[in-house]
């Protein structure tokens, strides 16, 4: 006689295997991916930095090549490259928090990189995936494991490629006429699902941490704004809001990308004056508002570039949520939201 337990997995998986893009994700690889949102991945040079790299290195490679992670190697006997893991710009702000007090006294920046390995969950391992691996499993990797990145073993045993969140939604977004009704749920819907994995995830003593979206005023300063996101393992990015509680912009650990002993002077300033230095104006945070849909959001965050999206409330302008790449990847293996 079944249990309620295996009933209850055997209706999820069949209303997953039922829905019109879990068909679809079920029916896609790795090698589907890489082919249509990097096709040279091939001949193009994987972006990375041996373990004795600088930190310095890492945050100006971070600004020049614009992006967010960097995988890093060691060299073996034969001088072949070995890698590591992948380090993150969190990974190096976690570990500029835990020097702001001596940064200048101990040369902070000509530290090695080795040191950032471990400083977030998912610097702590290496995951790899092969071509053949279906989307499926890397999409449940990105939402329901903790990564945000893996690395594509060479079926040639050439280097890997690189292969993030964004590269997912960016290849979801191109056959977006594929995914059937699940591009319909609307913000209030994703937003309260993501909420109940997270705390699944997390357990029910994290629920109240978890509904409140933690902000900054525009007087903090840049300092003790990152230092918030480097002590608060469940926030990301930080809203800056003005008196009246509106959002006037947003920081997160890709801002301190380029940063060295010179800069250092600017994490002094107040966190708009900050950002108004470093970008040379100041950007317009991303917004959604409760209308928006899964395929609106898609498409907002890849024709935008943006890793989150704020949930605005257009009558008071204040902030009710934030919506991730993990949100928008998680909702494509939720069961809740299978139509």
């Amino acid at each position: 006689m079944a249990t309620v337990q295996q009933t209850t997995n055997e209706q999820l998986g069949n209303r997953r295997r039922s829905s019109t893009h879990q068909t679809f994700i079920a029916s896609k690889t790795v090698a589907n991916v890489l082919t249509k949102v990097k096709p040279t991945s091939s001949t193009r040079r994987l972006v990375d930095l041996p373990v004795t790299a600088t930190i310095e290195q890492a945050f100006d490679l971070l600004l020049a090549e614009d992006i967010l992670s960097i995988p890093v190697y060691r060299l073996d006997d034969l001088g072949k490259k070995v890698y590591v893991t992948i380090v993150g710009v969190l990974d190096l702000l976690k570990l500029l928090s835990q020097h702001t007090t001596d940064i200048v006294e101990t040369n902070f920046f000509q530290h090695q990189i080795k040191e950032a390995i471990g400083q977030t969950n998912e610097s702590s391992r290496l995951v790899t995936v092969q071509s053949t691996d279906s989307l499926e499993d890397v999409i449940s990797l990105f939402s329901e494991h903790g990564a945000h990145r893996v690395l594509v073993n060479s079926n040639q045993g050439g280097q890997p490629t690189l292969l993030s969140q964004m590269d997912v939604i960016r290849y979801l977004q191109a056959h977006n006429h594929h995914l059937g009704k699940i591009l319909d749920i609307t913000v209030p819907s994703l937003v309260t699902a993501s909420l109940v994995r997270r705390q699944q995830r997390l357990g029910i003593q994290q629920q109240q941490e978890e509904e409140k979206i933690k902000s900054v005023t525009f007087k903090t300063t840049a300092m003790k704004a990152f230092e918030q996101m480097a002590n608060d393992p469940y926030i990301s990015a930080l809203p800056i809001v003005d008196d009246d509680d509106t959002l006037v912009g947003d920081l997160s650990p890709q801002d301190l990308r380029g940063l060295n002993k010179a800069r250092l002077q600017d994490l002094a300033k107040p966190v708009l004056m900050f950002l108004k230095s470093r970008n040379g104006d100041l950007i317009e945070p991303f917004t959604c508002h409760h209308r928006f849909t899964l395929s609106q959001l898609m498409a907002s965050v890849v024709l935008r570039r943006a890793y989150r999206l704020w949930w605005i409330d257009q009558e008071t302008g204040y902030i009710q949520g934030v919506i991730t790449l993990t949100d928008l990847l998680g909702s494509f293996l939720d069961p809740t939201l299978s139509s």
